[in-house]
């Protein structure tokens, strides 16, 4: 059997870019950017996992390893990486932007890929940063006032998670004298590194309250880049916390309880702001925040009581498969269904997506379903005094899923159609609904066997529809009109005065009235100049400190973990001389 080499699971897609670089070869490069997760694949779904890497020449000593987690994050990611880039090639056809979009799709998904064999620390933090600043492009792609904005709140979140896990990561190779990602699950990590390493994923997992950035960037970013955003790049934050944290190692019921009360806070939260969204992505959107705060749930009921982690572990894995196939589904759906014509062709869109949507609300029978019990079956042996919430978190959880679900179809159905949308994105969508349907049972995940179903299974989507109607019933009475706010909350009172958006991007939300937000005054083109040289200040700051990084104390072979061997004695002078 011909054993895949471990560096073309990042190398691949990178090395794909050079093609961009040649004008005559950029047409065979888009072609196979859908290709370009193919090693990755491979190397997931292998019988015998790729033999480890060593490379003592690069960073730090890049050490490069699959995981059984590993596998699992990296057979959903490739494959919806190469639906990514497949519904981009045909949703992006006449966009003169195209290339440039591709090339940062290219380096996300380098990213994203690499990260996940990455067992060093230089090479895991490398890939990390890669992933989160090339995504900036796919949310600035388009240039219309919500993309700007959109972007200007990702870039400032994504600092701001990169410099809080350098350094978190730097705190724990000191402490450990080793450069190895696993060694800082060991015991005696300083707890603030654990802690600034815990926010820098905590951020990229969209975790309450540090969730701003993402209903603004699904929103702004093109269909293919929302379903990797929250299909696969999401999930490297769980994939980060899940191998960094002291899972079932330590009894923590502080942060434990902490990282559960962030977690129900999103449960509540994200379907009150996604209910009253009036763009449909917008609504997936918030519904992500509130699937992520279930896994972060997982994770807190893991901190606070270790002997109920192994199967957590098991129920977060399922979970963060069953979301990427289906949440990726519904994102290509959106575009599908504004080329369809109101009629039976986009009830026949409906339709399909009504599966995705099924496994979201955990109903039975469905992917979301086996999740859905694994994971109550895992939190129920947490601690005794979180058993009278536990089980109301989960229902509200189902619930709040259930009604962001037929609020993002309510304004599908509704949905003008429109002429620039190509037509030809459809195929993308059906065989992301095929993978939503059947995905779990072609990637290695761990599954159980599926309960019976009961009624009370039924009750979260009853209860939502019964309060959709109420709701709709309640507004035609009052005859009142209900102006849908812009993603993003509270950020939304910062937006510039919105200008004409290109096609293919989010409409700026329509103003009425007098708002308050600050006044809008131009500011110098040196203001921009300045904070980008800030960025870049930051950067070179960033990698001057790696390079003069001292060797960690007590470690000859920092990649190794073993302890560097005492140094002889000096010896004395001889009695005679």
């Amino acid at each position: 059997m011909i054993e895949l080499p471990l560096f073309l699971v990042p190398g691949a897609p990178l090395a794909l870019l050079i093609l961009f670089a040649l004008p005559q070869a950029r047409a065979t490069a888009r072609a196979l950017v859908p290709v370009a997760p193919l090693p990755a694949l491979l190397a997931a779904l292998a019988p015998v996992a790729p033999p480890p890497l060593a490379l003592d020449w690069l960073l730090l000593g890049t050490r490069l390893a699959l995981t059984e987690t590993g596998a699992t994050f990296l057979a959903f990611s490739a494959l919806l990486w190469a639906l990514a880039g497949w519904g981009a090639e045909r949703l992006l056809v006449r966009d003169p932007a195209r290339d440039r979009f591709s090339v940062c799709l290219l380096l996300a998904m380098t990213g994203n890929l690499g990260l996940l064999v990455a067992q060093d620390l230089g090479s895991f933090y490398a890939f990390f940063a890669m992933m989160s600043l090339a995504s900036w492009g796919l949310v600035l792609h388009g240039g219309g006032a919500a993309q700007v904005f959109a972007g200007r709140i990702y870039i400032a979140f994504a600092i701001l998670g990169e410099v809080a896990l350098f350094a978190g990561l730097a705190m724990g190779a000191f402490a450990t004298g080793t450069y190895m990602l696993a060694d800082l699950a060991q015991p005696g990590v300083p707890p603030l590194a654990l802690a600034l390493v815990a926010v820098g994923f905590l951020i990229k997992l969209g975790a309450v309250p540090l969730h701003l950035w993402l209903p603004l960037a699904h929103s702004a970013a093109p269909a293919p880049a929302s379903a990797v955003l929250s299909g696969a790049m999401l999930k490297a934050g769980l994939f980060g916390l899940m191998t960094v944290l002291p899972l079932g190692a330590v009894v923590a019921p502080e942060a434990g309880a902490l990282l559960a009360a962030m977690a129900v806070a999103g449960l509540l939260i994200a379907p009150l702001l996604g209910l009253v969204q009036g763009d449909p992505k917008a609504v997936l959107a918030y519904s992500s925040i509130g699937q992520m705060s279930l896994m972060a749930l997982g994770l807190g009921v893991g901190l606070a009581a270790p002997e109920a982690w192994p199967a957590i572990a098991v129920a977060l894995v399922l979970l963060a498969a069953h979301h990427a196939f289906a949440k990726a589904a519904l994102f290509l759906g959106v575009p599908v269904v504004w080329a369809t014509g109101i009629g039976w062709p986009r009830a026949l869109v409906l339709g399909a997506m009504a599966l995705p949507a099924a496994a979201l609300i955990g109903l039975p029978g469905t992917s979301g379903g086996l999740a859905k019990d694994a994971i109550k079956t895992a939190v129920a042996v947490g601690p005794g005094a979180w058993a009278f919430w536990l089980a109301p978190a989960l229902f509200a959880a189902s619930l709040g899923t259930a009604c962001l679900m037929l609020r993002a179809f309510a304004l599908l159905a509704a949905a003008p159609i429109r002429a620039e949308v190509p037509r030809g994105v459809a195929l993308p969508f059906a065989v992301a609904v095929g993978l939503g349907v059947a995905g779990l049972a072609l990637i290695p995940v761990p599954t159980h066997a599926a309960k019976a179903a009961v009624p009370s299974d039924l009750l979260p989507l009853a209860m939502a529809a019964a309060l959709a109607a109420l709701t709709l019933a309640a507004v035609r009475l009052a005859r009142v009109r209900l102006v849908p706010p812009a993603p993003g909350g509270l950020l939304a009172a910062f937006e510039q005065v919105p200008v004409p958006a290109p096609v293919l991007a989010l409409p700026a939300p329509e103003r009425r009235g007098r708002a308050l937000a600050p006044r809008r005054r131009r500011r110098p083109d040196g203001l921009a100049q300045s904070g980008g040289l800030a960025i870049l200040g930051m950067a070179a700051a960033l990698a001057l400190a790696a390079v003069m990084l001292p060797e960690p104390a007590g470690s000859a072979n920092p990649t190794s973990g073993a302890p560097a061997p005492a140094a002889a004695p000096a010896q004395s002078p001889a009695a005679g001389d």
